[in-house]
């Protein structure tokens, strides 16, 4: 899967939602990568993020 994340307040409100990506994400814990990640989106346009997802379906046997 193919994200594309155009600045960082979207990146930061991904990470607060979705919180197994990077589990105990803070703003303040985490600034400084933060900082670094928004000079990168203002140089490129964006930040690509990638990630391959699975489905795990589990049934009680009968």
């Amino acid at each position: 899967m193919r994200t594309v994340f155009s600045d960082i307040a979207t990146v930061v409100h991904f990470l607060c939602k979705v919180i197994w990506i990077v589990p105990g994400f803070t703003v303040e814990g985490h600034r400084r990568r933060l900082a670094d990640l928004h000079e990168h989106i203002q140089r490129e346009g964006s930040f690509v993020a990638l990630a391959e997802r699975f489905l795990i379906e589990a049934r009680k046997p009968r």
